[in-house]
């Protein structure tokens, strides 16, 4: 059995540009929607893009059982597991920042777990593959 090939270059980068559409997506929503939480679950797991969807936010898994995106944009406890490891959250008003060694990432959203997401989304990005 030989081991899985190592990500490309491509598929890095077709995985930043899901994650820099999530950004977009979360910056222009007016509340939390199950097809945002969709859209962000795809940019961090991008495996959920070769199951069908069975509506927004749940796929049909290869064992036949539901998979279920957390309610990023409606919860901020689901927002805070997108937080990369090794960052933590300050947040103040309506904006939040995530930080850590390599850096600060804030997001700025009337609803704060649309910050959180964006915040730690823009953490992402910019950390390692």
């Amino acid at each position: 059995m030989t081991a899985p090939a190592a990500p490309s270059i491509r598929d890095r980068r077709d995985d930043l540009a899901e994650t820099a559409a999530a950004i977009a997506a979360c910056r222009a929503a007016d509340a939390p929607s199950r097809d945002l939480d969709a859209r962000i679950a795809r940019a961090v797991f991008p495996a959920l893009a070769a199951l069908p969807p069975v509506e927004p936010g749940v796929w049909q898994g290869e064992d036949g059982g539901r998979v279920r995106a957390l309610r990023y944009t409606g919860s901020r406890s689901a927002a805070a597991t997108l937080v990369p490891p090794g960052c933590w959250i300050d947040a103040g008003g309506s904006a939040v920042t995530v930080a850590g060694a390599e850096g600060e990432w804030t997001g700025t959203h009337p609803v704060e777990a649309i910050a959180l997401c964006i915040a730690a989304l823009r953490a992402r990005l910019a950390g390692p593959p």
